[in-house]
């Protein structure tokens, strides 16, 4: 049964409880902090949540795990445990902070549900491949992902982790991402999605961001916002920096529409 969850979802347990207690005592988790775990196994991570959280919600989708866990934790109060799929699962509505080793083969999904959500979390603490971590945190080529969620959120890989911490030994190489709110956003909460819309369209057809754009809006207006930024015509998306995109959201999508555009 765990061999088989580990090959149907690409998770990768901890075997090192030392190394757990130095990343979650790391953490800003504290005693007033509600704590969400997502595929807590055999819960080494959900014992050093529980000494140092207040409350601890965990949700894990193999029923035997879970029958586990509630055994092995029945005398704390601190903790409620799903047995349930994190993709469908509904998110906390209070405040709360994440602290997880989630399973490879979702992990992209996983990380959209909890940074689309109405009220995502505060602190996030995931522990996710290296290749995808080191591209979320990219500060260089930010791409689509960090367009779309960096005006309110700050990416980082806070620890590498050795193949060896894990059982079974991943194929792959692995760390600790880390992503917070901003405290003081590019913009506000109320324009999230709005935004989002505008950098979807920006990224579309994989053309230039000047001929994307002209779907939705005034060519003059475009040629004027990347002009006032420095930006070529030819420009692709990608290279883009999040602070441009913001800026160029902020000078194009205010102006008058193309009456040829069509909605999405």
């Amino acid at each position: 049964m765990y061999g088989s969850r580990r090959k149907l979802l690409s998770q990768n347990f901890f075997h090192n409880r030392k190394l757990v207690s130095h990343l979650v005592g790391d953490s800003s988790i504290g005693k007033k902090d509600l704590v969400l775990e997502i595929g807590p196994g055999r819960g080494i991570i959900t014992a050093e949540l529980l000494k140092r959280a207040g409350y601890v919600v965990a949700v894990e989708i193999d029923a035997g795990l879970v029958r586990f866990l509630r055994q092995r934790f029945n005398h704390h109060p601190n903790l409620t445990i799903y047995n349930a799929d994190i993709l469908s699962h509904p998110l906390p509505r209070l405040p709360y902070k994440v602290f997880a080793n989630i399973p490879f083969a979702i992990e992209g999904k996983i990380i959209r549900k909890l940074l689309d959500d109405s009220n995502p979390p505060a602190d996030c603490h995931l522990v996710t491949m290296k290749a995808l971590a080191e591209r979320l945190a990219s500060k260089t080529y930010p791409g689509m992902f960090g367009a779309l969620y960096r005006p309110w959120f700050d990416f980082r890989v806070k620890h590498y982790f050795s193949r060896r911490d894990f059982t079974p030994n991943p194929h792959v190489d692995s760390v600790l991402m880390q992503f917070i709110k901003k405290s003081q956003p590019l913009l506000s909460w109320n324009q999230r999605k709005c935004y989002q819309q505008f950098i979807k369209r920006g990224f579309s057809n994989g053309r230039t961001v000047r001929t994307n754009l002209h779907r939705w809006y005034q060519q003059q207006s475009i040629d004027w916002a990347m002009q006032k930024l420095s930006l070529k015509k030819n420009t692709k998306p990608g290279p883009i920096s999040v602070e441009n995109w913001v800026q160029l959201f902020e000078f194009v999508a205010k102006t008058k529409p193309n009456q040829s555009a069509k909605t999405i």
